[in-house]
């Protein structure tokens, strides 16, 4: 082989190398990015209302089984952004182990120990609030499910923020069904009793 050959071939492989490890850098770079977004509390939330005024609401918050952080206190109906509650709640209540306190419209609920946090995959529930506000106006306000997670006390990390969803109720033909099928079960069972 020539010089000049055995140079292009020298400032080719030296490319390619360079090439080779911005690549790499690159993809370490991504790496750490999603192993960063993915650390943390994933929560989510369900809420019911019951109640002609004073309304009563009943919550449960969970944590996903992807996260990597247990939930250690939930600021419900408030983020950064504002608070997002139709009015103020009247009174509030957490579950054994828990503390609620009302924040304008938003209640905050916070773990008294770690012990006490909602655990990678675990749901707790028994939080609760009670509003002049009816479930209907909860519904229409604008955010109003909005929240923040934190894996220990209030501003303890970034947050997560998540919006809980309503509680499914089912329809009152779903109802009936189970109530006629339980009913039916029950006199067989009886009339068997009787007949033995």
């Amino acid at each position: 082989m020539n010089n000049a050959s055995q140079s292009k071939l020298i400032q080719s492989t030296g490319i390619t190398a360079a090439a080779g490890r911005i690549l790499l850098g690159l993809l370490l770079v991504a790496g750490i990015a999603t192993s960063v977004l993915a650390q943390g509390e994933s929560a989510s939330g369900t809420i019911s209302g019951s109640g002609s005024g004073p309304y009563t609401y009943a919550l449960s918050f969970s944590d996903a089984p992807s996260a990597t952080s247990p939930v250690g206190s939930v600021w419900y109906g408030w983020t950064t952004s504002g608070f997002f509650l139709p009015g103020n709640p009247t009174s509030a209540s957490a579950p054994s182990g828990w503390t609620a306190a009302l924040s304008g419209n938003s209640v905050q609920y916070t773990a008294n120990s770690p012990a006490s946090y909602i655990p990678i995959g675990g749901t707790l529930s028994g939080f609760g609030y009670h509003a002049a506000f009816s479930p209907a106006q909860l519904a229409a306000a604008p955010n109003s499910g909005l929240s923040e997670a934190y894996a220990a006390g209030l501003f303890s990390d970034a947050g997560n923020i998540f919006t809980v969803q309503v509680a499914p109720v089912p329809e009152p033909s779903t109802l009936t069904l189970l109530v006629c099928g339980a009913t039916g079960l029950c006199l067989a069972g009886h009339r068997r009793l009787r007949a033995a």
